[in-house]
């Protein structure tokens, strides 16, 4: 996708990717420096439309013909194809060298609007899985990256924890990544979870046990890897600043909801987590109240439910949320 700063990298160049959104990045990287403020580099690995559109040659294709787009007219990068990972690493390598903290792939995955039957990925898909080979992509993004100095994490759908089905069809295995990770990072906002899940009628309405809930299958997850030793990612979920009101029975999220399912992490166990609004317009009353949270008070959701008072998801298939601008 776009780079937001005149990046001197030739196949940046050009494709045209460098956009100078940001004139002094380094600038820029060194007063949020001295702020002490933790920087994190995004990159979008394979929906990438913009190289997609320049080398269509490296885009998933169809076995009837032609190149696959997804629901919004956007074709995707072929995961199979190295020059897509030799592309990556150069872009990720460059965000190190300026001075980010850490590098954040995002959409580290498979599109879920094509089936195996229907998209061609290659001769080397047919004696490697999608689940191997993204595994095996995240081992070599760690390998080529954390000797320079910047942590390593992505992005996962919150539904891959506890579902095969989803895991399966993204090429996403929650420990498998965490292994070779420093952060993984669930999006498990409620708006992504079906109604009936974890025994929540609507979970959009219910940020609390929702969050809770898959964290805890999170936990329950990883217990196992844990006991095996050997390092696991720091869990960091995305959390939900937005309204989905795409949905048919949904809320309003605002500093209650924020809060909510900040509480719900600490709960669960875990430290740290993320925030996403599609439109950069965060719940600032929300961000005060979490901090109140990690001081240490309850919540007014009450006791934590032991491991497993809560059931686990049902296999949600987690569409493509055009919305979110964000996997």
């Amino acid at each position: 996708g776009i780079v937001t700063y005149k990046m001197e990298e030739p196949m940046v160049q050009e494709l045209g990717a460098d956009v100078n959104y940001i004139p002094d990045l380094p600038g820029l990287l060194a007063r949020l420096g001295q702020e002490d403020v933790y920087r994190i580099a995004r990159i979008v690995a394979f929906k990438d439309p913009l190289l997609a559109s320049k080398r269509p040659d490296l885009c998933i294709q169809r076995k009837d013909g032609g190149v696959f787009v997804d629901g919004n007219g956007l074709a995707w990068v072929n995961p199979y194809r190295r020059e897509v990972w030799d592309y990556l690493m150069k872009v990720a390598k460059q965000a190190a060298a300026l001075g980010f903290d850490e590098i954040q792939f995002d959409y580290i995955r498979f599109p879920t609007e094509i089936t195996d039957e229907e998209a061609d990925y290659g001769e080397e898909s047919l004696e490697k899985s999608k689940t191997d080979l993204i595994t095996e992509f995240t081992a070599y993004a760690y390998d080529t990256l954390s000797p320079l100095g910047v942590k390593v994490s992505a992005d996962v759908f919150g539904a891959i924890i506890g579902s095969e089905v989803d895991a399966q069809s993204v090429g996403q295995i929650y420990v498998d990544m965490a292994k070779n990770l420093d952060y993984i990072c669930p999006m498990i906002y409620p708006s992504h979870y079906g109604d009936g899940n974890f025994g929540i009628e609507h979970p959009d309405t219910e940020p609390y046990r929702t969050v809770l809930a898959a964290l805890q299958g999170s936990a329950r997850e990883l217990a196992e890897a844990e006991q095996e030793g050997g390092d696991l990612a720091v869990v960091r979920p995305w959390l939900q600043d937005f309204t989905a009101s795409y949905l048919d029975h949904y809320i309003e999220y605002g500093p209650e909801e924020i809060q909510a399912q900040i509480q719900a992490t600490y709960d669960a166990g875990y430290e740290e987590w993320l925030l996403w609004s599609a439109a950069c317009s965060y719940t600032w009353d929300g961000l005060e109240a979490g901090a109140t949270a990690a001081a240490g008070e309850t919540s007014d959701a009450g006791e934590v439910p032991e491991t497993g008072e809560i059931p686990a998801a049902s296999d949600p298939v987690v569409p493509e949320i055009p919305q979110m601008g964000m996997d």
